[in-house]
């Protein structure tokens, strides 16, 4: 079965030892593992634990890219090879809603540009724009407000002038 996880997050799973009985758990395992990334081999780095003196061990890693991920551990004593299987995305559909709404006010949908200043020339230099999930909370908000009823993300924006009618640079920072 293929577990779902987050990029850049540790993932641990566990797992018994057992010896050629196939009762009794075996303490002190050491290991070798391979990791697979889209069917080629990934250099991440596996880390396996023993849990006390259990014959239980713990096994963690961290995917750094979405894709399928197997996690393959070979136990050196009874040559038993075990196989975890991952599938890592971004993150969870709420990630995924957040992310959508914020590219949509991004896109200019429910935005409020305020606190503007401006240098000698009349050039902006400098705002603040707050992003909203819906025209009503938008349309709430006042400027220099410190409104928090749907704000999705806010932003503070910076240009920096060379020359009168010419800018050196652009920033958008999210707060």
């Amino acid at each position: 079965m293929t577990r779902q996880v987050k990029i850049n997050e540790a993932v641990i799973d566990q797992f018994p030892v057992f010896d050629f009985d196939g009762y009794t758990k075996l303490s002190g395992q050491t290991f070798v593992s391979t990791v697979w990334k889209d069917a080629v081999v990934d250099g991440a780095t596996v880390t396996i634990t023993e849990i006390g003196s259990s014959g239980e061990y713990k096994m963690e890693f961290t995917p750094d890219s979405i894709g399928f991920w197997k996690v393959e551990v070979f136990v050196n004593t009874t040559k038993d090879v075990l196989g975890f299987f991952y599938a890592a995305g971004a993150g969870t559909i709420e990630d995924v809603y957040s992310m959508t709404v914020r590219l949509l006010g991004l896109n200019k949908e429910n935005i409020f540009v305020e606190e503007t200043q401006y240098d000698g020339n009349g050039q902006l230099i400098s705002a603040r724009i707050r992003l909203f999930d819906s025209k009503a909370n938008c349309d709430a908000a006042t400027s220099g407000g410190s409104e928090t009823t749907g704000l999705v993300a806010t932003y503070t924006f910076t240009n920096v002038w060379e020359n009168v009618n010419e800018f050196e640079y652009f920033k958008q920072v999210k707060e």
